[in-house]
């Protein structure tokens, strides 16, 4: 008897001891500037992570602490963030919210308790450094699925990890410049710029003009203009070749762009949805999967040995594509192609699913909108009775009607597109009812069996903000207010918190909420689905909920990263345990929490034989510094400065300065106005000049974009008279001109350089 207790103790002291020394799981990242080669080409000055884009797969099981070591060879600050995990505060990755970034040629060591399974990814929050490829994945293995024995037991064969990417030969901070510089520079390189010759040739001359009056410029659905769109690095992988019979497996696909969204498409019958940023629901089985920025989705697929099957991950604005080839079968089955419109086909009513809405509706809307720019205090709701959102509420361009309560399931209500051009109805989104296979997915498609239950007396905080943009500036806001070291989200614990969040652009903003899973409320009611990142698509309503139940500060922003570094970003304050001031005051002196305030200079500078002219501005996201000048080479000039206030995306008003000469005699003035943007696009200046013979000036300009290389500019003053130019655009900078000038009453011909 007594020797079986000895036994027993020792196996028990035993297997704690194995079990204290299984909790750890180390790895050793090491960041580095180098070349990297993408398809026989190498690129000079890219952020490598052991040497490598993507960063290496780290993998955990669950219940164990992760130990990772980050040492920092470059001579710029860095810090990684480990999306989608429940870690303690000081963990979480972001500079000056949660902790300081690690120094050049320093180290840090990250330790934190891996209580949750699924696929993540991690990523640097610093800067650009994620563009130039510091980005990888973190797979946190179920420990039910191991057996206790490790992931060297894991299933591995049939479970496979994609982690998907955008790579530019320019850096990150290159492209932020060239955006600022002009909204539709990347336009020019991908042969997207959209013109009435394109509009006529494809039969949608009424909808370019129905959208210009509605001052809607050239839409598009991404930016930017990328070299390559990247599956694990490469254009094209092969996974699951060695399998003699038919078999299910499963993919977890990460979507690590910096900007980038995708349309995923599969050679077999259909693609089954089984999980969502790393957690369960019910499977779902879709013919095409999109997947914006940041998020992740698991998928299962049946693979026949006998078959290749492609699966294509092409992105929105069908600028190209990146391939998985599953199987190595004899027969190749090639996936669905996407559903696309060009966008100049597509009506503000269509961008956001609903093709019946008028004409003046979608004008009323674009002022209204417009006006939402002008920057506004957060205001809170709270109430101690908690009731889902009503279909009026998450559907607020719906038809009013007598129903508040959820139509769950209902065939002919609205979906919850992720983005946009979805089907409008879930009954155009089935694609074979006896199977049920849908078209898209779509977010009302996904569901948990973990029910909202709400305490009595929990109090319910609803914080009602738009998501701005000026596409002219390349401003990108919350409430009007770009990110700053002071812009709070305010909760508290113990609170149920409810963001709706309309979004007021032309754009698809996929918001991130660092340490929470939330709820992305849709008609699936108490079974909505939960994520960490949620896509917004453009002029749509997204309304998510989660639990108050963190400390400190955290980030929420924007996960298309030069829309978060334009300033659609905010720290989420817990007002009964806010962060550090040592961080906060950190943050003042940061360059990532006051970039707002970056100056960028733009400039277009024309030089013909019959008249020279400079447009030139120096601006940041509040305020623009604006020069221009026009003249000929006798003794005929005119010339502004004017300081302006950016109220809106198209209204500035501006006080400044204003010289004229005729025939070398001066007349100098202070000048008072403003300019907006008019329906067709026609830009309007009204400015009182006190000084001048006239008192006031009207001027109007606009740029007619005739085809994708040709436009026709246009100025009309009611002093000056007027100019036309014929403009010939060569690439991104040089452009050839012919024109006439009223004013100097002669014709000429030239260069034009955009800067």
């Amino acid at each position: 008897m007594f020797i079986r207790y000895i036994v027993v103790v020792f196996l028990f002291l035993a297997s704690f001891c194995v079990s204290l020394f299984a909790k750890e799981r180390h790895y050793h990242l090491t960041i580095s500037r180098g070349s990297h080669i993408v398809n026989g080409k190498k690129y000079v000055n890219k952020v490598l992570v052991n040497n490598s884009i993507p960063a290496p797969v780290l993998e955990f099981v669950e219940g164990e602490t992760a130990v990772i070591k980050v040492d920092n060879e470059t001579n710029d600050k860095t810090l990684i963030h480990w999306h989608g995990l429940l870690i303690k505060n000081n963990q979480d990755g972001v500079p000056y919210i949660n902790s300081l970034p690690i120094p050049p040629h320093s180290s840090k060591t990250y330790r934190f308790k891996l209580i949750q399974s699924g696929t993540y990814w991690y990523h640097s929050h610093v800067m650009f450094q994620e563009q130039d490829g510091m980005y990888g994945a973190f797979i946190i293995h179920p420990k039910h699925s191991q057996g206790g024995k490790g992931i060297s037991e894991a299933p591995k064969k049939k479970d496979k990890v994609i982690i998907l990417s955008d790579f530019s030969k320019e850096s990150g901070e290159t492209i932020q410049k060239n955006l600022k510089k002009q909204g539709e520079y990347y336009d020019v390189i991908k042969g997207t710029v959209q013109s009435w010759y394109e509009a006529f040739k494809s039969g949608n001359a009424l909808t370019k003009w129905r959208n210009s009056f509605q001052r809607m410029e050239g839409m598009d659905y991404a930016d930017i203009a990328y070299d390559y769109f990247l599956v694990n690095g490469k254009q094209q992988i092969r996974l699951f070749s060695d399998f003699k019979e038919i078999e299910k497996v499963r993919l977890r696909i990460i979507n690590g762009s910096a900007t980038s969204i995708y349309k995923i498409t599969y050679g077999g019958e259909y693609i089954t949805v089984v999980g969502a940023d790393g957690l369960d629901v019910k499977p779902v089985k879709v013919k095409s999967l999109p997947i914006s920025v940041a998020e992740t989705y698991d998928i299962e697929l049946e693979v026949d040995p006998k078959k290749t099957y492609e699966l294509r991950i092409e992105s929105i604005d069908k600028t190209g594509h990146s391939q998985v080839l599953i199987g190595n079968g004899e027969s190749f089955f090639v996936a669905t192609d996407i559903y696309w419109e060009h966008p100049i086909g597509v009506t503000m009513g269509e961008m956001m699913g609903m093709k019946k809405m008028s004409f003046w509706s979608e004008l009323f809307m674009n002022y209204q909108n417009e006006f939402k720019d002008i920057p506004s205090q957060q205001n809170y709701d709270f109430t101690s009775n908690y009731n889902l959102p009503s279909l009026e509420e998450l559907k607020p361009m719906m038809k009013k009607t007598n129903h508040t309560m959820y139509i769950e399931n209902s065939e002919d209500s609205m979906g919850f597109r992720i983005v946009n051009r979805s089907p409008e109805l879930r009954q155009n989104n089935v694609y074979d009812k006896k199977k049920s296979i849908y078209k898209e997915l779509t977010y009302d498609l996904l569901s948990t069996d973990k029910k909202i239950i709400v305490k009595d007396g929990i109090k319910l905080r609803t914080l009602h903000f738009t998501l701005n943009g000026n596409m002219g500036r390349y401003v990108w806001s919350i409430n009007g207010k770009p990110l700053n070291p002071n812009t709070y989200l305010k909760i508290k614990k113990g609170e149920r918190i409810r963001f709706v969040m309309d979004n007021t652009t032309m754009m698809n903003h996929p918001m991130h909420l660092h340490g929470h899973f939330f709820r992305v409320m849709t008609d699936q009611g108490k079974s909505s689905v939960f994520k960490h990142t949620v896509n917004i698509p453009p002029l749509d309503r997204r309304i998510i909920e989660f639990e108050a139940n963190e400390e400190k500060d955290w980030f929420f922003h924007c996960h298309i990263l030069y829309h978060m570094m334009g300033g659609m970003a905010r720290i989420v304050r817990y007002e009964n345990s806010p962060g550090s001031k040592e961080l906060a005051n950190a943050r003042e002196k940061s360059k990532e929490f006051n970039y707002a305030d970056s100056f960028f200079l733009r400039s277009r500078n024309f030089l013909q034989s019959n008249y020279y002219r400079t447009e030139s501005s120096f601006f940041n996201s509040f305020y623009a510094l604006d020069f221009d000048i026009v003249g000929d080479y006798d003794t005929n000039m005119e010339g502004e400065l004017h300081a302006s206030r950016i109220l809106t995306r198209y209204l500035e008003p501006y006080v400044g300065v204003k010289t004229e000469a005729e025939y070398g005699k001066f007349e100098t003035t202070p000048t008072l106005g403003f300019t907006w943007v008019l329906p067709l696009n026609i830009s309007i200046d009204l400015k009182y000049q006190p000084e001048m013979d006239k008192k006031f000036e009207f001027e109007f300009e606009s740029e007619i974009q005739l085809t994708s290389k040709l436009q026709f500019n246009y100025e009309y003053s009611s002093i000056r008279n007027f100019y036309s130019e014929f403009e010939y655009r060569q690439n991104k900078n040089l452009s050839f001109i012919a024109s006439y000038n009223k004013t100097f009453k002669k014709w000429g011909a030239g260069l034009a350089y955009t800067y």
